[in-house]
């Protein structure tokens, strides 16, 4: 069987520990002939109409990309995970200008291209929602399989030990991480301040915790500029996935308030390495980060700092039931197994 596989446009974020994922399993994979394009390749127009006419027959294509192939492969399998490219109505209206031009622009493609494709996969049910009530005839297409994720080796630290000495002993106090990466529709400015807040609240009585929020973004971007140099905020910078992982095995809380995502990394990385994830309750956050999430009711300092406080405290153990395991996933999403 061969087997074509487009991975252009996964260079950060979510869509580079996929593909980190993806180089995992291809070094494992002996049972099919895979092709493998795009690799660092941005997603455009030239490139799209480029990959339909690679040489050759090929079985099944794959895109990890959002955008289904049109006439290459026999079968054609796509993995969508831009929740931007399937806002609602009121969605779109609420984010305004947040969400880029290209964006809007991309979307209408996106959407023609997902009725060409035999089965599609998406990351969470919230997902399915949302590509079902945009394109309501692919429902009986659509396969919910959460991203796989592997979490650091034991001799890095990942998910060993508990709250109290995941730290690094030389830290003057409890670091909770914040692995987002800024764009304009997720408000981080707005989320950081809360959390800050939030923070004050703990190191008062009767917590007296002193603890810091790392940020894995550039003190010097736009947003993050005006909060540069609060006492409790690290500004870290961005890091490579893998960094990010033994960060947060590190970590004693993982802090998410993101409230628009496909799928979430950090929600089922804390589930997967049994660190505590702070995030909004949701049923998007409950199904991906599972006993993990700490969660609050409303976003305002209060219940964000009893839900830090609960995070501080638990003991939450490690997922190691195989529903976040690469081989499975990829087995299915290339048409290697059923079900």
């Amino acid at each position: 069987m061969r087997i074509l596989v487009d991975c252009a446009g996964a260079q950060m974020g979510g869509a580079k520990r996929l593909l980190n994922e993806f180089d995992r399993y291809l070094r494992e994979c002996r049972s099919a002939q895979l092709l493998v394009i795009g690799r660092d390749r941005a997603l455009t127009a030239p490139w799209l109409l480029r990959r339909e006419v690679t040489t050759g027959r090929f079985d099944r294509a794959v895109a990890l990309n959002n955008v289904s192939h049109l006439i290459a492969g026999d079968e054609r399998h796509v993995l969508v995970h831009g929740a931007q490219h399937f806002l609602r109505l009121d969605e779109a209206r609420a984010f305004g200008r947040r969400i880029k031009p290209s964006v809007h622009a991309q979307a209408p493609v996106v959407r023609t291209a997902l009725r060409r494709a035999d089965l599609i996969f998406v990351p969470s049910s919230s997902m399915a929602e949302r590509v079902v009530h945009l394109v309501p005839s692919v429902r009986d297409r659509i396969v919910v399989a959460f991203n796989p994720v592997t979490p650091p080796d034991a001799t890095e630290g990942g998910g060993q030990g508990s709250a109290r000495d995941r730290d690094d002993h030389d830290s003057p106090s409890t670091t909770i991480l914040c692995p987002i990466l800024f764009s304009p529709y997720k408000r981080m400015a707005d989320h950081l301040r809360i959390a800050l807040d939030a923070l004050d609240l703990l190191a008062g009585r009767p917590h007296d915790v002193e603890a810091v929020l790392a940020v894995t973004e550039a003190a010097d971007h736009p947003e993050a500029r005006p909060l540069a140099g609060h006492p409790r905020l690290r500004f870290i910078g961005q890091q490579p996935p893998a960094a990010i992982m033994s960060m947060i095995a590190r970590s004693s809380a993982v802090y998410f308030p993101s409230e628009f995502e496909s799928f979430g990394y950090p929600l089922a990385e804390g589930r997967v390495m049994g660190v505590p994830v702070i995030a909004a309750d949701s049923p998007h956050n409950r199904e991906i980060a599972g006993a993990a999430l700490m969660p609050y009711q409303r976003e305002e300092p209060d219940e964000v700092a009893i839900a830090m406080i609960n995070a501080l405290t638990a003991e939450v153990k490690p997922y190691r039931s195989g529903l976040f395991d690469r081989g499975p996933y990829f087995d299915r999403l290339l048409g290697l197994r059923s079900g």
